[in-house]
């Protein structure tokens, strides 16, 4: 599998070109994270054309402010996908912004995969933190996922990188307390995942997500948490092969 990369409205974009179907499939990653984040899909699937991106204000995107909108990151997302039919596929706030992309009915998005999207304007979801810092919040969040053997073994360059991105996850987390998409208007393929051991916020989540899109389905990936698209890469690879062979 080879890898090009290449500047896009500012974005860092990273392609790799396997078949020439024209079809590809995009990865967004979710917050505290950046398209590396992906990379372990991306090599399950070097039979595929397959896009990941840093989203703007991570990685080696252009910089951008911690309040960037939603709307502009769904806006980035769009520009990725250009006219070319894409496969989604959006891990935590990634995964909304692939629902958000998929709501709006664009004939370009042939199916979607998402790995436990929140649902923030939900009264049951846990709300973002507010008596700690945004460094703290960011900080927790990651050892929380990866685990305290994975967080010590970071060089601390790594951790303060981590614990500076507090600002954007936290604000993040808050614009998905308002409701951004209608999983209703999904009329296209949609495989809604979640981790075996994840909290049962995230099953519910996905439960309602996969109940209301006209062509959703459920998908629990065992022994798996949040941090899944990276332990269980190949699981995810798999979602996404059922997706692109759904009937559309």
């Amino acid at each position: 599998m080879s890898v090009s990369s290449y500047r896009l409205n500012g974005l860092a974009v990273y392609s790799s070109s396997a078949d020439k179907s024209g079809l590809q499939i995009v990865l967004v990653h979710g917050a505290v994270d950046r398209a590396a984040g992906m990379i372990r899909i991306a090599r399950k699937l070097n039979d595929l054309n397959v896009v990941r991106y840093d989203r703007r204000g991570y990685g080696r995107s252009e910089s951008a402010p911690s309040t960037l909108s939603f709307e502009k990151h769904l806006a980035d997302l769009e520009i990725v996908v250009g006219g070319r039919p894409t496969v989604l596929f959006g891990h935590s706030y990634g995964g909304s912004l692939a629902l958000a992309a998929a709501a709006r009915g664009s004939s370009n998005i042939c199916a979607t995969v998402v790995y436990e999207a929140p649902r923030g304007w939900e009264d049951w979801w846990p709300p973002p933190p507010s008596s700690v810092t945004p460094e703290e919040a960011a900080q927790h969040f990651v050892r929380r996922m990866v685990g305290e053997t994975r967080w010590s073994a970071l060089p601390e360059v790594s951790r303060a990188r981590i614990r500076d991105q507090g600002e954007r996850m936290v604000f993040e987390l808050q614009t998905q307390m308002t409701q951004r998409y209608d999983a209703a208007s999904i009329s296209t393929p949609l495989l809604v995942g979640v981790g075996e051991l994840s909290g049962e916020h995230a099953h519910r989540a996905a439960r309602l997500a996969a109940d209301e899109a006209p062509n959703g389905e459920l998908f629990t990936v065992a022994e798996g948490r949040h941090d899944a698209p990276m332990t269980h890469p190949d699981l995810i690879a798999d979602l996404l092969r059922q997706a692109i062979a759904r009937p559309r």
